[in-house]
């Protein structure tokens, strides 16, 4: 056994500058899984304080191994412990990581670090799907790398213990000026005019939620409500109005002077009167979600943590941020760089940021006339090369509205998961993430096709089998893109056609299928019907991430195939009956967008000739309304397209049954007869268009 004590008089030494520097520290402990559990249970008791340990063992004291990731958000402690053989996941080490408390370390146990590089940990299987795991781990092999070449303190069974060198004994500031800034923006919101809604971006340990309560705190005369996913995360808003204004603080609890908690669904189903509405974590809710209480609250203050800890991205700053600017040109935003609960340079979030690649965003570029190349990266690749990585990984995260840290473990780990990318010299300007799913034996094939069996990561697959009621399907291989970003600046360029075109190339020899799945809005839609996908399934209910119903598009990569075929008819079939009940609510556009790719059908002369007849009368809705619903699908081509509103009154009245007390209310029209007058003009548009009789 190592001799403990000159470690332990390292590691006062290292507290006492980390103390006095306002900074914390990465503390590694390496050898074998017994060894490290007995070294971190002498290292805790001889650092006394209390400790917050993410571990399943049983031989370290108080240790928890959270499910979720939320539950480990919203808490602080002298030290933490994160227990490596218990599994390396990414989202729990980088929440963990902000429990720290200046002056604290985070203590990583680990093999040693040249076992490390083959180390298959508990937590690969969650990185691979069922049936395509593999006994290695890139992820694993950049840790030990990267971590082989950091200073840091580290004690390991072979090697005794490396000491860092003394790299900061000035005494650490903490400058509120920031927070400062940011609370007085929080007050001008509440006080000033109604409709500049506020928008606050900050990593953690940066005080946001902190300036909520002390805000609260200055706005007594001020009804306030508060609202995330997870009340937990806002322990900081809470206890910091109760210091302010010296009022005892229990944990639990939601109402505290003139603030309350309310759940965000709660929040759209009763919209309760407030004065001024604050939204914590708000990248955690629905982007339609957080667009709907911005129209219903006028003082409203959204506050969210940059760096996809709570299983959010930068996704979600681009697409809301782009929305609040278009409609709220008196808003206002703030972006908190300051840290509050450390000082700057922290060596703990400066390592967790480079070994979790937390740093990596997108960059604008600039396309010149090299041409561009097409190519698929290995994961190997990936994994030495930096530079590449985050490019890579900058920009995935612009393409999915939720991200997490975990993308970068899948990134490197799963198997049967192809990266290709759009180039140009070194710069990529296009990413497409493709997980190749299905190939399993007849056995295996029933029981999914029959709902008995549910392998992890075969979405797709599975879904077609039991769409065709064809437990063959599961058979073949299909491939399902993951993701698909292109650069922004050069959206509309034909790069995201040219590179799906390339990967369509590289699989037709592996797969049957091709096919994608996406929160269902016409923008969309419209791109992958574009590239010869067709919309086989659109999902009963929301996805609570995009607040948007699925949609799965697939086209077949063989000649002979007529499973797509066979799909899209059944959709077509079932979706004009499915409009007005269960989708009656959909967007109006999305409607739009799906029956333009709809197949025609014969119609009868006598209805033709009805039709002519009654739009020449004086006609009632209640008479045409059943006319126009039959004629319409047998020409879905068809939709009024001359003017939005026409289209808009046509699919709500016609297609989804909504009332024209509903209608009216939702375009402003003053009274019956003003919806009258719109609705002939959009069915004369509409008949105009059909009376050619030929598709656009």
């Amino acid at each position: 056994m190592q001799d403990y004590k000159p470690f332990n008089r390292v590691v006062e030494r290292v507290q006492q500058q980390l103390a006095n520097a306002k900074h914390r520290q990465l503390l590694l402990l390496t050898g074998d899984k017994n060894w490290c559990y007995e070294q971190c249970t002498q290292l805790l008791a001889h650092l006394q304080l209390p400790s917050f340990v993410l571990s399943k063992s049983t031989h370290l004291i108080n240790a928890h191994w959270p499910e979720h990731t939320h539950q480990i958000l919203g808490q602080e402690c002298a030290h933490a412990v994160y227990d490596g053989y218990s599994g390396l996941v990414p989202d729990k080490l980088a929440a963990l990581s902000g429990v720290v408390q200046a002056g604290g370390f985070l203590i990583i146990l680990l093999p040693e670090l040249k076992e490390l590089e083959h180390w298959c940990d508990d937590a690969l299987p969650l990185f691979q799907s069922f049936g395509q795991m593999h006994p290695y781990s890139f992820f694993n092999q950049r840790l030990a790398h990267l971590l082989s070449k950091t200073t840091l303190l580290h004690l390991s069974q072979q090697n005794g213990w490396r000491c860092i060198t003394d790299t900061n004994l000035s005494t650490g500031e903490i400058d509120f000026t920031e927070q400062q800034q940011c609370i007085e923006l929080i007050i001008k919101t509440a006080n000033g005019r109604a409709n500049r809604p506020l928008l606050i971006n900050a990593d953690r340990g940066r005080g946001k939620s902190a300036a909520l309560g002390i805000a609260a705190s200055k706005l007594s005369d001020k009804k306030i409500l508060i609202s995330s996913m997870q009340f937990r995360a806002l322990h900081s808003s809470f206890k910091h109005l109760a210091n302010a204004l010296n009022l005892e603080y229990q944990a639990g609890n939601k109402c505290i002077a003139n603030m309350q908690y309310i759940a965000p669904d709660q929040l759209l189903n009763e919209q309760p009167e407030c004065d001024l509405l604050l939204i914590d974590e708000a990248a955690a809710i629905p982007v339609p979600m957080l667009i709907k209480l911005l129209h219903l609250y006028p003082r409203v203050v959204f506050s969210s943590t940059m760096v996809g800890y709570e299983g959010n991205g930068r996704g979600y700053i681009l697409k809301f941020t782009r929305y609040i600017k278009t409609h709220f040109k008196n808003m206002r935003s703030m972006t908190l760089e300051q840290p509050i609960r450390f000082a700057k340079q922290d060596p703990l979030e400066l390592h967790i940021r480079t070994l979790l690649a937390l740093d990596a965003e997108h960059h604008s570029l600039t396309l010149h006339s090299t041409p561009l190349q097409f190519k698929q990266l290995q994961a190997h690749q990936l994994a030495s090369n930096e530079l590449l990585l985050y490019q890579v990984i900058g920009l995935l995260t612009l393409a999915h509205y939720q991200t997490s840290v975990n993308d970068l473990r899948h990134l490197l780990d799963a198997t049967k998961q192809h990266v290709f990318v759009c180039q140009q010299g070194d710069n990529i300007l296009g990413v497409c993430l493709i997980a190749i799913e299905g190939g399993f034996n007849a056995s295996m094939s029933n029981e999914i096709a029959q709902g008995k069996r549910r392998p992890q990561g075969h979405l797709m697959a599975q879904t077609l089998a039991q769409l065709s009621f064809n437990a063959d399907v599961l058979k073949q291989h299909c491939a399902r893109v993951v993701r698909i970003a292109i650069v922004p600046q050069h959206h509309n360029k034909k790069i995201g056609t040219q590179l799906l075109k390339y990967c369509e190339q590289q699989l037709q020899s592996e797969c049957h299928w091709f096919g994608a799945s996406f929160g269902g809005n016409a923008q969309l839609l419209s791109f992958w019907q574009s590239n010869g996908f067709d919309l086989v399934k659109l999902g009963f209910q929301k996805d609570k991430a995009t607040g948007e119903h699925s949609a799965l598009v697939v086209k077949s990569l063989t000649k002979s195939d007529h499973l797509v075929e066979q799909l899209v008819a059944q959709f077509e079939a079932d979706f004009p009956l499915q409009l007005l009940d269960h989708y009656s609510q959909l967007d109006y556009q999305l409607v739009a967008k799906i029956v333009s790719h709809f197949n025609t059908h014969t119609d009868s002369i006598t209805e033709q000739s009805r039709l002519k007849s009654m739009l020449t009368s004086d006609y009632q809705l209640f008479n045409i309304k059943p006319l126009l619903w039959r004629r319409f699908w047998a020409l879905p081509y068809s939709l009024p397209t001359d003017d939005d509103n026409f289209q808009y009154v046509f699919i709500r009245l016609v297609l989804q049954n909504w009332t024209p007390k509903n209608i009216q209310s939702q375009l402003g029209l003053n009274g019956t007869k003003s919806f009258n007058t719109l609705f002939k003009k959009a069915v004369n548009n509409w008949y105009e268009r059909i009376s050619h009789n030929s598709k656009p």
